[in-house]
């Protein structure tokens, strides 16, 4: 702690200008500058004192002067009330301080996360990551394959659970990749197809005089466009595979052109239309899986 004491012979003494650097004192006669240089200028200043003396002079002491390496507080000013101008120092110190986060942020305010923030947003990436690839999907319609049933434009939802449980069937609307003979000619997996399962493995499938023929009986579709206008010679269905075709069977590209789909291609089947908003429906048939009885 170091004190200082100043004596001025002058009979009174008044504070009258003050500046950053500097506090000017005069009397009647002339002024007096008390300079206090740079490393001073962040001082705390304890007490002032005017004793009257003897010799009829005043004695100006300062105690209690802090070097400002020592202290990180801004002392306050001279020509202002200890508490008010305290407080107005503290003021702007915590506006520069804010300046300064503000030009040193890498990143704009409404991307700061908090740890919990991330998790909450790594918990719903995977959420949705999982419900995607795991329970359904959606899906758009880029084609007329399936019209009347799908128009282009349409949305809709596949499930992935029910072939969890059991094997796809007949009349089923599924979503698939391409097929191993498709991909020879230029499709791959990114490649997705919609199509309906006509017949499952063992089942023989033609097609004669505008009738899709399963095991011999003539199947009644009252769901596609119009009959199809070609020949189909009967082709049995292979192990762990369906047959597909497309409602529009005059314009699909299915089954009767590249032959079976195997089972591991199928992504999910279609159960829900949720766009456009005046043909929200469901897409599974009311009668479910297609039964062939031979007459």
């Amino acid at each position: 702690m170091k004190m200082i004491s100043l004596h001025f012979p002058t009979p009174s003494l008044s504070l009258l200008t003050s500046d950053s650097n500097s506090r000017i004192f005069k009397n009647s006669n002339n002024p007096i500058r008390v300079n206090f240089t740079k490393r001073s200028q962040s001082v705390s200043l304890r007490r002032l004192n005017f004793k009257e003396t003897h010799s009829n002079r005043r004695n100006l002491s300062c105690h209690g002067i802090k070097d400002s390496s020592e202290t990180t507080k801004s002392a306050p000013s001279l020509d202002s009330g200890g508490g008010n101008g305290e407080g107005g120092d503290d003021g702007d110190n915590g506006d520069d301080d804010s300046e300064v986060e503000g030009k040193n942020r890498l990143l704009p305010e409404w991307l700061d996360f908090t740890s919990d923030d991330a998790k909450t947003v790594f918990l719903a990436i995977t959420v949705s990551l999982a419900f995607r690839y795991f329970i359904a999907e959606p899906r758009y319609i880029p084609s007329l394959s399936m019209y009347p049933t799908f128009d282009v434009g349409d949305r809709l939802v596949a499930e992935k659970v029910s072939y969890y449980f059991r094997k796809p069937c007949a009349n089923d609307i599924v979503i698939f990749k391409s097929p191993p003979v498709l991909q020879e000619v230029g499709y791959t997996d990114a490649d997705v197809f919609i199509k309906r399962i006509v017949a499952k493995e063992g089942d023989l499938v033609e097609v004669h005089n505008g009738k899709l023929m399963v095991n011999g009986v003539p199947r009644n579709e009252s769901f596609i466009l119009e009959p199809p206008g070609y020949e189909m010679t009967p082709v049995r269905v292979p192990e762990n595979s369906v047959f597909v075709m497309g409602d529009n069977r005059n314009n699909s590209y299915d089954s009767h052109v590249w032959g079976p789909l195997p089972l591991k291609n199928i992504i999910g089947r279609s159960v829900f239309r949720y766009w456009p908003p005046n043909r929200v429906s469901g897409t599974v048939l009311k009668g479910g899986c297609a039964v062939d009885i031979q007459q």
